[in-house]
């Protein structure tokens, strides 16, 4: 996933702006990035909680994952 200069993230190969890598398939993984603030340090950038909740509807996450 990459964050681009607007402050979103997205997915894609070869996109533009700061990229760091997502457990493929572990939409589990994107909550835990996001409540341990992993994005941000990865990315080494501000994202927003907002931002990750638009990734993680991208992806197809509707939050179950972070009942488990």
């Amino acid at each position: 996933m990459v964050r681009l200069s607007d402050g979103e993230l997205t997915t894609g190969p070869g996109m533009p702006g700061r990229g760091a890598w997502l457990c493929a398939g572990s939409l589990r993984c994107l909550a835990v990035g996001k409540r341990k603030g992993a994005f941000a340090r990865a990315l080494r950038a501000p994202v927003s909680s907002a931002a990750v909740d638009r990734l993680g509807v991208l992806l197809g996450w509707d939050g179950a994952e972070a009942r488990e």
